[in-house]
Formats: C-alpha cells, structure tokens, sequence
C-alpha cells in the first residue's frame, strides 16, 4: 500500500510539473513569435540573425523542461524513530554523578562547595542535593531522585532547624525568622517531607531551613502540595522521577501582603533579610523505574514544569497544571542550563515539551 502511495504522488507531482513547464515553453514562443514579426516588417535586414537566436533558445527551454520534469527528487519523508541517548554519541557529556543521584542529569547553576561561592554554595546531602544562596537566605534550586524506594513509615519530624553543614560565619536561618504572624508566609519545603518517609532521619533533613522558602498558604497547601501528591502517585504507578525546584524573582503575596523580604529575626542576622519569591518553579524528568537511564532517556520521555505564582487565591482558577511551561522558559528566565548531560538531540526536544496532564 506505501508503494502505491509513493508512486500516486510522483506521477501526480510530474504531471504538475509538466503543465508548469509547457505554460512557461508557450509564454517564450509567444514573446519570440511578437518580436520575429516586427523585425520581419520594419527591420528585414536583422530577420535571419534573429530567426537563428529564437530557434537555439526554444531549443534551450525545451531541454531544460525535458531535465527538470525527469530529474529525480531527494526529498526523503521525515524520521519518526525514538532517539534514545544509547544511539548518539555525546562528545563527553555524560554523567559524572551516580545513577538515581540528585544531578544525575548535571548541576543547572554550576554550583561549587567552595566557601567563596556564597550565592551559588552546592551542598550535598543523602536525601537531595541544593545552590545555597547566602545573600537571600533560601536556595537557589534544590535537587533530588524520586521512587517507592524513598517511601517508609517515617512519621513527619515538623523539626524546622538551622542548617549546621553551612560554612562557618555564614548565618543559619531559624524556625523563627520567618514571622508567619506578621508577614504570612509559610516555611514552604522544597524537597517535600513526604518524599522521604524511609527513616525518621530522612524525614528529618528536609526541614533543614536551608530547604525552605518563603511560600504564600495558597501555593504551598494547595497547588503545590497538589502537584506533590501527583508526583509521588506517579512513583506508586512504577515510576521514578528526576525532580529539580526554585523559586524565582522577588515580591511574593500573602494573606498579610506583598513583601519583597522578611527581616531576620535573630539578633545573629541582624541586617540580614530572607528573599520572599514572586515564583515557584518545578521540573521533573518522569522515567519507568529501572535500570540504566542514561541508555533509556529519549525523546519520549516525559517531561513536568511548572512555574507558579507565589500569591493568594492562585488556586481558585485550577489547579497545578494551569502553570504547565516547558523547560525552555524556565532556563530563560533563571539563566540555569538544566539536563545539561543529556545529548543536545534529546536535550532540545525534552525542553520544549509542554506536559499533557
């Protein structure tokens, strides 16, 4: 059947090109015809110098109407193959992190455990992996691998502390620095408790206030906690998730306000103000939970992100998926090169995805 259907087109295509080219053949005949006449009536002498011309150029057009209707098209029809990083060679690009590790598809910031990096700090922890920004007090983005294997029957801690992994002399933020009475906004996870319920200890490091933001109720109870709950549901489904968070811009509203920051509290941080986001961002890269990743990453991944305002009421016109986006506008707006270990073949094509809930 795709043979007849290849050659219907070729033949009707020839046809076309053949009338094309006898329409163009009688336009020259006629330009030709025109002036062999005049010439023969006012200027006799020129009649046999011009005969001769007219004659070669019809030739001319003839022969190359007769090429151009028989040439062969090179025109082949469109791959529709999955590409999958095993059959394209990355020119060093791979991953340098362990498989299921936090930047198994690479480090978006270029983030450095180098105490002169102070708003670009990578600190690596078991259960995710951050950019630790000491100027704004929140993170940058934070990072980390999602499946069943992270899920236990670990209680939550609620044990909001400060970060002691922090380079010494830069000031850990405290549960009480975040003023939710005056300015309404709640100490927003980023990793999510309920992402690490394996052991107590688990639990535990994710309310790390290193691994906090300064979340509006509305986005954090309700549309974040919503695409939280999709996330982990997509785990008990036989998933495993690659997942990337942020915040971004400056200006967040609560049921108090809108603040651009929240002085520190403490007297240790005094002068010190924590960043309150105009936006929340999430990516997350969605495979089938087995082995060997890197191999199976394609262009048919799946692929989540998100970008949601940081405000009141934002859920009363939906629900998360309202905020669907893909990656490219994420990296255009954060400047962060994401999944930077994944070939530029597949790499592009997963970053203009937009996800189909």
């Amino acid at each position: 059947m795709a043979n007849k259907k290849t050659t219907k087109k070729s033949t009707k295509n020839s046809k076309k090109q053949n009338k094309k080219s006898l329409g163009f053949l009688l336009a020259a005949l006629a330009v030709v015809v025109v002036g062999v006449v005049l010439l023969y009536f006012f200027k006799p002498q020129q009649f046999e110098v011009l005969k001769n011309e007219a004659i070669s150029y019809v030739t001319s057009v003839l022969e190359e109407s007769e090429n151009t209707s028989t040439k062969p098209t090179s025109e082949k029809p469109a791959s529709t193959k999955t590409v999958t990083a095993a059959d394209l060679v990355t020119d060093g690009q791979t991953p340098t992190e362990p498989e299921n590790s936090a930047m198994f598809w690479g480090n978006p910031s270029g983030a450095v455990a180098d105490i002169s990096a102070r708003t670009n700090y990578l600190m690596v922890k078991p259960q995710f992996t951050m950019s630790y920004n000491d100027e704004t007090l929140i993170p940058n983005w934070v990072m980390w691998h999602l499946s069943t294997r992270n899920f236990g029957d670990a209680e939550r801690g609620d044990d909001f502390r400060p970060d002691e992994e922090l380079p010494e002399g830069w000031y850990a933020v405290v549960k009480a620095d975040y003023q939710y009475s005056q300015y309404g906004f709640d100490r927003g996870h980023v990793c999510p408790s309920a992402d690490r319920t394996k052991t107590q200890e688990d639990n535990s490091m994710t309310f790390l206030m290193t691994n906090m933001i300064p979340q509006s109720p509305d986005c954090n109870r309700i549309v974040w906690k919503d695409l939280e709950a999709f996330e982990r549901d997509l785990a008990e489904q036989g998933k495993e998730l690659y997942v990337a968070a942020g915040p971004y811009g400056k200006g967040g509203q609560s049921g108090s306000g809108t603040f651009d920051t929240i002085p520190v509290k403490s007297k240790k941080g005094a002068g010190k103000e924590i960043l309150v986001p105009s936006h929340c961002w999430k990516i997350v890269v969605i495979m089938d939970d087995a082995e060997n990743d890197f191999s199976r990453i394609s262009t048919d991944t799946e692929i989540l992100a998100v970008f949601v305002p940081n405000k009141q009421g934002i859920h009363k016109t939906g629900s998360w998926d309202q905020y669907l986006v893909s990656v490219d506008e994420i990296e255009a707006k954060t400047g962060y090169d994401f999944l930077a270990y994944i070939p530029d073949e597949i790499e592009n094509v997963l970053e203009a995805k937009v996800y189909k809930k």
